[in-house]
């Protein structure tokens, strides 16, 4: 079966490369967006295709709908990038990452879930909140904790392109490896600023400071 995008002009047209991913079920819960976003998605070539999209945080793809199936938007070595919400993503090593206005540095949407269990004491049943489990966590288990959680939470984690290497900021071994320093002056310079890697401006000051302080 091919799937069929909207093309930007009212005119419909096909994509081999965007006919392979189907999925059997999708938490809604596991999606940036509370509904699917108009999107552009800007092929290599100058060709422009125009869909409903939303961006799954589990697998981090970006879906639509066809033929009331949730279907993943593949063939990503022929995009160039794409635009949902004013957001602007790329695909990077099979993956789909949002850009930032800082050279290099890129956003993973990821989620964590704080799931609940019920236990019963004289007074009746009460929920009971545990710690969060992230998506590291795997298999059926994992599944039936995100469809009984009412507690999702969507967040970014950022990455940096340094030279060749594309890391994650908060894996600070790997960070001060692709800048060929010491991990501790990495750490020292973050508690020195009280810096904190969820938020951006904090992630940036250690990307300029180690930019312009180390030559790789």
């Amino acid at each position: 079966m091919k799937n069929f995008l909207f093309l930007v002009g009212f005119i419909f047209i096909s994509f081999n490369g965007f006919n392979q991913s189907i999925y059997d079920n999708v938490n809604l819960k596991l999606m940036l967006f509370e509904k699917f976003m108009p999107g552009i998605v800007y092929l290599k070539g100058d060709k422009v295709v125009a869909a409903d999209l939303n961006y799954n945080s589990d697998k981090h793809q970006l879906i639509f709908v066809e033929d009331k199936q949730y279907k993943e938007l593949t063939g990503l070595e022929t995009i160039d990038s794409i635009v949902v919400d004013n957001i602007s993503f790329i695909p990077i090593q099979e993956k789909i990452f949002a850009t930032t206005n800082y050279k290099g540095l890129y956003i993973l949407y990821d989620y964590e879930v704080a799931p609940t269990t019920t236990t019963t004491d004289h007074s009746g049943s009460h929920k009971e909140e545990v710690s969060k489990v992230s998506n590291s966590v795997t298999g059926a288990n994992s599944l039936a904790i995100y469809k009984k959680s009412n507690n999702v939470n969507i967040f970014k984690k950022y990455w940096a392109k340094v030279d060749k290497e594309f890391v994650e900021v908060r894996q600070l071994k790997q960070l001060a490896k692709a800048y060929k320093i010491d991990k501790n002056i990495v750490i020292n310079y973050i508690g020195q600023y009280h810096l904190n890697l969820d938020q951006e401006q904090d992630v940036i000051m250690l990307l300029e400071h180690l930019n312009k302080a180390y030559t790789r």
